[in-house]
């Protein structure tokens, strides 16, 4: 047994006790480790950064999905980018109305080794109404106008494939990508270590929406343990957000209360967002 640490931008360490590497491979774009922990079952790496862990990435994947698909009236068709690991699409396919969900990601080692290893969060990428790409997401955008009502954006810290996924110009291409009353969700990093990327996002995503919005959730293994999310849509608002469709979901973390407490940040992380409030 060791312990595995993610060192962040050099000021702070997470650490977690492993008992087993139980894979351990490279991709085209990155190192994928999937380690059996003490007490954080199975653990997912990328390039050493810590992706999910079974113990809290319900927290995560349930508030990137469901206050977006419960403020949407009837969301149908859904695109997830990124979001290798498949919790996402496990979390969409909760919502009876969806027909067809996409996940779009560039590399497709990421879902197989999670299909085989984590199949408690990568299990619903068998459902019928999945489907699977294993593209560049910033093109597949690009030539799918009109198409989605909801979009989640599971992405990694903006460093490599990830960069282009925190800019102006893809989120310009997501609002082209969204039918009439779509909404767009996205992680937007800790506000505490990255309030850099937190505030360049939403300075980004601002004048492209007509309401856009930030949220926060706690998930103990990402960098400092608050994380930071985005909001945003022409016709919707955290407003519409039908608190008894998230009471009656399948749903560990995201309720009625949680909602409307995950809009109400502190000053700090408002700022960064650029939001009046």
């Amino acid at each position: 047994m060791t312990w595995f640490y993610e060192h962040y931008k050099g000021v702070s360490a997470v650490g977690v006790h492993t008992e087993k590497l139980l894979h351990e491979s490279s991709s085209k774009f990155q190192s994928i480790k999937v380690f059996e922990t003490t007490g954080h079952g199975r653990l997912l790496t990328l390039d050493d950064m810590v992706m999910l862990t079974e113990l809290d990435e319900f927290v995560y994947h349930e508030l990137l999905s469901h206050l977006a698909l419960c403020a949407h009236p009837s969301p149908a068709q859904v695109l997830v980018v990124g979001g290798g690991d498949g919790g996402c699409v496990r979390e969409v396919l909760k919502h009876p109305s969806v027909e067809r969900v996409v996940q779009c990601e560039i590399d497709e080692a990421v879902t197989r080794v999670c299909q085989e290893f984590i199949p408690s969060v990568a299990g619903g990428l068998a459902d019928p109404r999945c489907e699977l790409v294993f593209a560049d997401a910033v093109r597949y955008v690009r030539e799918h106008p009109a198409t989605f009502d909801v979009i989640l954006v599971d992405s990694t810290e903006p460093i490599g494939p990830a960069e282009a996924l925190f800019g102006a110009d893809f989120f310009g291409d997501i609002r082209r990508a969204l039918r009439p009353g779509g909404i767009v969700t996205a992680q937007a990093e800790s506000p505490f270590y990255a309030p850099e990327v937190v505030r360049g996002l939403f300075a980004a995503v601002r004048p492209l929406f007509r309401h856009v919005h930030p949220y926060m959730g706690f998930i103990p293994t990402y960098p400092s343990g608050a994380w930071t999310f985005l909001f945003a849509s022409d016709e919707a608002s955290p407003a519409d957000i039908r608190g008894e469709a998230l009471d009656a979901l399948d749903a560990r973390y995201v309720n009625a209360a949680v909602a409307t407490g995950a809009f109400a940040l502190p000053a700090f992380a408002r700022d960064l967002a650029g939001s009046p409030g």
